[in-house]
């Protein structure tokens, strides 16, 4: 009898393979109409902006299935039927209105020839419970707690007596999933609501909560679905023509102004989540109950003054320790040395012709000069500590530079501190010496070196007695994924920022962008720059900030004329800052860098912010990714570049700061060059 079990699972086997080779039937195309504007809109719109009046009498005895279309209303749904008409969709193979008499009455006036309606209860308007015909005023008053319920997650609140949003998705979907069975390969008109639209909207797309809060909570008129708004989602490519198995295309249409809506099809890219992809959206939110220790420490009051559980609020701080047997200097190249391997040169040769290419030579050669007494200032001091020491040139680095060491030493300024970094893929911490503080600001720096006295025994020795704190900063990590699906790694990390451009900084990059799970959307700009909280006070601050300018001229047209100089410098310092977060902080900051924004290019939604993730598929010619601008790879067309902060303590750089603990705030949180 073993052998029919074998059977068995062989043809289960092969049904499931048949079965994911299976393409389930779907329509082949959907329109989508939100009815025009109704008396109940109207009269919501008064009471937010404090007029009240409509609710009452006649309008409070009415179901709000009842509402009738103002004159307002009938031109949009007019104004529909005239785009449906020059756009070529008039005839479909079923049509479909709510029994809510604005969806019939807008259904109506589009006069499609031979359109045979069916009202379907599955479209009706949500159901909003209680607070249905319920003035602003009164909702505020009569359901408060309600309300600040409502503001914890609009997509699953639910008022009472009514539905929320994710059921109205739910008996939507048993909708679509009989006219894809009963319809295949066949076009489908529905004329509906707002919210019965949104929740179509984040089962066709697959739309995660967050892109459906961000695009609610936008502002921007484009993300909002107006009266009379239609969306059209098809699986024919526009372009190519090619059809596929299911919806890929959609656009969102307002035709009574079509300024209120973005430009085109859009296609849909639904989203699918990695193990990383989840943990980073789940760290996003912090845990409320994060141990055992914690849980006695904040709930059980009876075990509160147990003198063996340590207080959070006063957590014994332990004294840093290191042991150094081995360390690795990394040696910067000066100009001054780099024009004498240019043209091998030396002397009174050299002089020349440094002269001629407008440099001060006696300024170079003295900060040259500083330096390689700062490099024999370290070497000899840590000899005499019996500490071996290895000195490498920055330009000749490797990663095999740091095999056995206990810690890096970076010999220059920030960009030879960068350089150590990079390097940097195991946990071995790394201290920044700046040798020449004259010409460099080193705000990587934990020490700077001086002839006279700041000599780099004083450093060292408050190093071995543990006389500093360690500052973990985050690097990104970047994942590279080819067309055919190839994943790897870059080999180096950015502990600043990652920039992505063509290499032509004169021809404007074309990408597709994605933050965090949220919509993608494709941008033309100068490039875009992804941040840690390292980098958010160097070229990221610098290509975020406001300008002085931009806060008057903003006053003078509010007619706000009675400000002072100090007044504008306050408000600008106020909001640059918030451009800063701090270095070991587990997200990283974007900005899109000049985006061009016409008739074709609407505005877009990714220009500044916060991430966990940044995904960037390139359309562009020759793009490349730039790692704190020591290191690039080329972008090819259609490859994507993912960039995520690096979330195991192995990658974490961990550096040194000799900084008093107090003071550590002011310094992170200076903008640098």
């Amino acid at each position: 009898m073993m052998w029919i079990g074998a059977v068995r699972r062989w043809k289960g086997a092969r049904i499931a393979r048949s079965l994911h080779h299976f393409n389930a039937p779907r329509l082949a195309d959907l329109v989508l109409v939100r009815h025009g504007e109704s008396e109940g809109n109207v009269a919501r719109e008064m009471s937010i902006r404090g007029d009240h009046s409509l609710f009452s009498g006649e309008f409070k005895n009415r179901h709000s299935s009842n509402w009738r279309l103002t004159d307002r209303g009938r031109e949009q749904a007019e104004a529909a039927g005239e785009w449906l008409r020059k756009e070529d969709l008039i005839y479909y193979d079923r049509y479909l209105v709510s029994e809510y008499l604005r969806a019939m009455e807008t259904a109506a006036r589009f006069n499609l020839p031979d359109a045979q309606w069916y009202a379907e209860m599955l479209l009706r308007e949500r159901d909003w419970g209680q607070m249905d015909l319920m003035s602003e005023a009164e909702r505020s008053v009569k359901m408060h707690d309600e309300l600040k319920r409502r503001d914890l997650d609009r997509f699953y609140y639910a008022p009472p007596g009514g539905e929320s949003l994710a059921t109205v998705a739910q008996r939507v979907d048993r909708l679509m999933c009989v006219l894809h069975r009963e319809l295949p390969g066949k076009k489908v008109l529905v004329v509906c609501h707002g919210e019965v639209m949104w929740a179509l909207r984040t089962r066709l797309e697959r739309m995660s909560q967050d892109t459906f809060r961000e695009l609610q909570m936008s502002g921007r008129m484009v993300d909002q679905l107006h009266n009379g708004h239609i969306l059209h989602y098809t699986r024919t490519d526009p372009v190519t023509g090619k059809v596929a198995p299911f919806f890929t295309h959609m656009r969102s249409v307002c035709p009574w102004n079509e300024k209120l809506s973005p430009k085109g099809w859009i296609k849909i890219n639904r989203p699918v989540y990695d193990n990383e992809m989840m943990l980073a959206i789940a760290e996003r939110v912090p845990r409320m109950i994060v141990s055992e220790e914690y849980i006695q420490q904040t709930y059980r009051k009876e075990n509160s003054l147990n003198p063996n559980i340590e207080s959070p609020l006063n957590p014994v701080v332990e004294k840093p320790k290191i042991e150094l047997n081995k360390v690795v200097i990394v040696n910067k190249m000066t100009r001054y040395q780099h024009e004498e391997s240019l043209y091998g040169n030396s002397g009174e040769a050299l002089k020349k012709q440094m002269s001629m290419r407008g440099f001060v030579y006696d300024r170079l050669k003295a900060s040259h000069d500083h330096h390689i007494d700062a490099i024999e200032d370290i070497t000899s001091c840590l000899k005499e500590h019996n500490i071996e020491a290895t000195v490498f040139n920055a330009h000749e680095l490797t990663h095999e530079a740091y095999d056995g060491a206990d810690m890096v030493f970076s010999a220059g300024g920030d960009g030879t501190f960068l350089k150590a970094a990079s390097f940097v893929n195991r946990p071995i911490p790394l201290a920044g010496l700046n040798t020449d503080s004259a010409r460099s600001e080193g705000n990587l720096c934990c020490y700077s070196i001086d002839a006279s006295c700041n000599r780099f025994v004083v450093g060292l020795e408050r190093l071995l007695k543990g006389d500093f704190q360690w500052r973990n900063r985050q690097r990104i990590r970047v994942g590279m994924v080819n067309q055919e699906g190839f994943k790897y790694e870059l080999p180096r990390y950015a502990l600043n920022e990652v920039f992505i451009a063509e290499s032509d900084a004169s021809r404007p990059s074309f990408y597709n962008i994605g933050i965090d799970q949220q919509q993608r959307e494709s941008h033309r700009s100068s490039g875009i720059i992804v941040c840690t909280g390292t980098g958010s006070s160097a070229w990221y601050y610098s290509a975020s900030q406001i300008h002085r300018e931009q806060i008057s001229s903003i006053l003078n047209a509010m007619d706000f004329h009675s400000y002072t100089n100090e007044t504008v410098t306050e408000i600008t310092e106020r909001l640059n800052k918030d451009n800063m977060f701090p270095e070991d902080s587990l997200d990283m900051g974007y900005v899109v860098r000049e985006p061009i924004i016409n008739a074709t290019f609407g505005d877009i939604r990714f220009r500044k912010g916060k991430a966990r993730r940044v995904s960037m598929r390139s359309l562009g010619w020759d793009m490349k990714v730039n790692l704190d601008g020591l290191y690039s790879v080329p972008l090819n067309y259609g490859v994507q570049a993912v960039m995520k902060i690096c979330t195991e303590p192995q990658y974490v750089l961990r550096t040194v700061d000799f900084s008093p603990h107090d003071s550590r705030h002011d310094k992170k949180y200076r903008p640098r060059s």
